[in-house]
């Protein structure tokens, strides 16, 4: 749910599965989090799926070039954006 979530809301995010990587691990117990799903979103934590919270943490969206598909990232709630793409130099408008 929490990847579908985030996909849905075109959220960039690298997943760590604390059962294979050992310091993804440490990290959680460093910081005393035993609950996952876990958000780690700037200095902020979010344990378990709260939508709402990390909506709000999260400052961007991933936008995709409309014309050579490279996907970037562009903040959130500036409204319509024109956008330049570095890939390709094209531009683009984008709701945020």
């Amino acid at each position: 749910m929490a990847k579908e979530f985030l996909s849905r809301n075109n959220i960039h995010y690298v997943e760590k599965d604390v059962n294979q990587d050992m310091e993804a691990r440490r990290e959680l117990q460093r910081r005393r989090i035993s609950g996952v799903p876990t958000f780690l979103i700037g200095d902020d934590v979010v344990v378990g799926l709260d939508r709402e919270k990390i909506l709000r943490l999260v400052d961007h969206r991933l936008a995709t070039c409309v014309n050579c598909g490279q996907r970037l990232r562009v903040p959130t709630g500036k409204g319509r954006l024109q956008v330049t793409c570095p890939g390709c130099g094209g531009s683009f408008t984008v709701n945020t």
